[in-house]
């Protein structure tokens, strides 16, 4: 059985679509037939991802280099992509630094790195969506989807406010947006084995003398209920559901894709 996810020929702007879950995702979605802008501050890593996922599915997917804690390029990343693709349906905001930048005490914290996460997640998510919202209400549909991450229901890190900043971000748009037929919704990855999460655990487990293997599996294998890290393309997957047209019921939500790894009850 195959479902047609209604996502061919719609316009969809990936933040952080180099790496990670965020390419993952724009793979996901040219698959489905829609047409992919991915971007990052890299030039060079958003080609080479942009030419890998052409020619994995023979879809139209380009980069266009932006940073979001700068205005006026979220701006013009929006304003390229409408110039050349006539619209905006779908956004999905994954730019920032994986765990974030502020994980030690507050006697070790430093406001500029704090700063940082904020300006670049949580206000360069609200920058997105500002510049895409007038789009998507112009074409009558919008799907935002903001990856968010389990620190915001945990007290594992100080820069975990980032994401629950970004709960209440996420449930006021829905709010707001939902009489245009835009759902907004927020996803919270468990430990996903991406080029990052490798480099950093290796860093780690060189800290500690241990292998990586043996640092994997206390941190995020055994931990969690599936016993193992996610892949990149299993958080996509419920992203590009979100995405697709299937999902029109769905918004204000806050779901985690964590393998199990969070214990608590959410009613």
């Amino acid at each position: 059985m195959s479902f047609d996810l209604q996502v061919a020929g719609r316009v969809a702007i990936i933040t952080g679509g180099s790496v990670g879950i965020g390419k993952a995702t724009a793979l996901r979605l040219a698959q489905e037939g829609a047409t992919v802008v991915i971007a990052a501050r890299s030039k060079d890593a958003l080609e080479a991802a942009a030419a890998e996922i052409r020619s994995k599915t023979g879809g139209t997917v380009v980069g266009i280099t932006a940073d979001t804690s700068s205005k006026e390029s979220v701006n013009a990343l929006v304003a390229e992509t409408v110039q050349r693709f006539g619209a905006v349906h779908i956004l999905v905001n994954c730019a920032a630094a994986p765990g974030g930048l502020v994980r030690n005490n507050i006697e070790e914290a430093e406001e500029e790195a704090l700063a940082a996460d904020l300006n670049t997640k949580l206000i360069g998510y609200f920058r997105t969506c500002k510049a895409c919202v007038p789009h998507m209400r112009t074409a009558g549909w919008g799907r935002i989807i903001n990856v968010g991450g389990l620190t915001a229901r945990s007290t594992e890190a100080l820069s975990g406010l980032r994401n629950t900043a970004l709960v209440h971000l996420t449930k006021t748009l829905s709010d707001q947006l939902g009489p245009f037929g835009i759902t907004v919704n927020i996803v919270h990855p468990g430990v996903t084995w991406t080029e990052h999460v490798e480099s950093w655990f290796q860093e780690m487990a060189d800290r500690e003398g241990i292998s990586l293997e043996a640092f994997t599996k206390r941190e995020a294998s055994d931990p969690a209920a599936i016993r193992r890290p996610l892949r990149a393309e299993e958080v996509a997957d419920p992203i590009v559901f979100l995405a697709s047209g299937l999902a029109s019921g769905i918004t204000g939500e806050s779901i985690a894709v964590d393998g199990g790894l969070s214990r608590a009850v959410f009613l």
